[in-house]
């Protein structure tokens, strides 16, 4: 197959040109070709199919790196086929999976039935983030590595596994888990708000009366956030040094949806002083985009865990991911029904659906000129590619993965949660405006955009 006359971004550069794709690799790239390159590369298409692109841009599939697929016990909100397929209409070739499930992936039994309940039901490749098992078992841990997962995930506000994550000598286990065997830890970072202070919060809201979005942030406060990731931070410190681990056994630490200034410049601090720490963190679009100021039809479709902070805080990380300081994104992706979401406000779960606004939010502002392509594209599919080890994903380059997405500038159009293929048809972007429009999406290849498409996905399967 040939893609011919896109706009094709790689290796930091846009240019016209055509590629051939032979067996869901990309096997050349030919820029601004004349009519005799053309000629030779049209002998190498082996299938004969071309696909003119009239000057549309070509990317790189993204890779979303922080996402709740659900299934299982909670298959009314999103199952592995309504996920990944709204993943692949957005362009998203790659997603990575929570383990908050019902039941939760705490075991090697739980999670081999959770991979293998998305066996032939994913439209893109997913990654599997696993929980730890109860009472930290080290067998157990290293049976549900050998599973393949890429990772395992924390909460310290709600523990998956009755661990409680505020006690050194338990993030010290971890630390040493993930050193033995080089493998992530995602963690949610917040510390829980006493009850005193929620109550006295509460009080002050039954009085006063202000926007409920404004009341979520009060009681999942910044500070809470800034704490933990500075108790993390400093744990890890003291671990390597009284280990006097050497840079290529130290711990990997992933901290998912930072919110607000705070917390940036903590782990920017950390990673000043040893360049070789392996601390990384991902942004949400949410957070970059919305404050708690924006006015939605119900208040609850933007009630999320981190909240949605006041404006200079999302000025602030959108200044940032703007100046190529953010390496990640991450959606967040947290589908619930809209039953739940419509109730009040504290029975209400935190979370939206993130996958179908992500691009038509991020890639408008790079239309708009407020991001960089460049920018966007290391942030949305080569970083998480270099930072979690993907093999041949995120680049438009020979060898790799034909994962791409095929994208025009239209005009604005109102974003319309009706239209989402999620099962989660709100979001707290309904009616943003937006000048981007999906064509192609492929994976290894495939159009998985198109009508009538079967899933081809597969499991991301991480090697000891």
């Amino acid at each position: 197959m040939i893609l011919k006359n896109g706009k094709i971004f790689s290796k930091g550069l846009l240019n016209k040109g055509a590629i051939l794709i032979e067996k869901g690799t990309i096997v050349e790239l030919v820029f601004n070709p004349d009519e005799q390159e053309y000629l030779r590369l049209s002998e190498k298409n082996r299938d004969n199919q071309e696909i003119e692109c009239e000057n549309r841009l070509i990317l790189p599939g993204i890779i979303d790196i922080h996402s709740h697929l659900r299934d299982m016990g909670q298959k009314e909100k999103e199952t592995f086929i309504s996920g990944t397929k709204a993943a692949a209409h957005a362009g998203i070739t790659t997603v990575f999976t929570m383990p908050n499930t019902i039941p939760p992936a705490i075991s090697e039994k739980q999670v081999k039935i959770w991979m293998e309940r998305a066996q032939n039901n994913i439209y893109v490749d997913v990654g599997f983030i696993a929980g730890f098992p109860e009472g930290l078992n080290v067998e157990e841990v290293e049976k549900i590595i050998k599973l393949g997962v890429i990772g395992f995930k924390i909460y310290p506000l709600n523990p998956l596994n009755g661990i409680d994550w505020t006690k050194s000598e338990n993030l010290e286990k971890i630390l040493s888990i993930s050193s033995k065997f080089q493998i992530p830890i995602f963690i949610h970072p917040a510390y829980p708000l006493p009850d005193t202070d929620k109550n006295e919060i509460i009080k002050d809201f039954n009085k006063k009366k202000y926007p409920l979005l404004k009341l979520h942030d009060l009681l999942n406060p910044i500070k809470m956030e800034e704490q933990f990731i500075s108790y993390v931070i400093q744990t890890y410190k003291s671990y390597v040094i009284r280990n006097e681990l050497i840079p290529l056994r130290y711990p990997i630490i992933h901290f998912c949806h930072v919110s607000c200034k705070e917390s940036y410049v903590m782990i920017q601090d950390a990673l000043n002083v040893n360049k070789n720490f392996k601390l990384s963190f991902e942004v949400t679009p949410h957070h970059l985009v919305l404050s708690n100021d924006v006015l939605l039809e119900v208040d609850n479709y933007g009630k999320v865990l981190p909240p949605l902070r006041n404006s200079k805080q999302n000025q602030f990380l959108l200044n940032e991911y703007s100046n190529g300081n953010i390496d990640l994104i991450g959606t967040d992706h947290a589908p619930h029904t809209l039953n739940e979401k419509s109730g009040d406000y504290s029975n209400a779960p935190s979370g939206f659906p993130g996958f179908e606004t992500y691009p038509l939010v991020l890639l408008d502002l790079m239309f708009k000129f407020k991001i960089s392509l460049e920018n966007f594209v290391k942030a949305a599919s080569e970083n998480p590619s270099k930072t979690f080890k993907l093999k041949n994903k995120g680049f438009i380059n020979k060898g790799f993965d034909a994962d791409l997405i095929v994208l025009e500038k239209v005009p604005d159009y109102p974003i319309k949660a009706q239209n989402f293929i999620t099962k989660a048809k709100y979001t707290p972007f309904e009616e943003y405006l937006t000048s981007v429009s999906i064509w192609k999406v492929f994976l290894r290849g495939i159009e998985i955009n198109a009508s009538g498409t079967p899933p081809k996905g597969k499991i991301l399967l991480k090697k000891l």
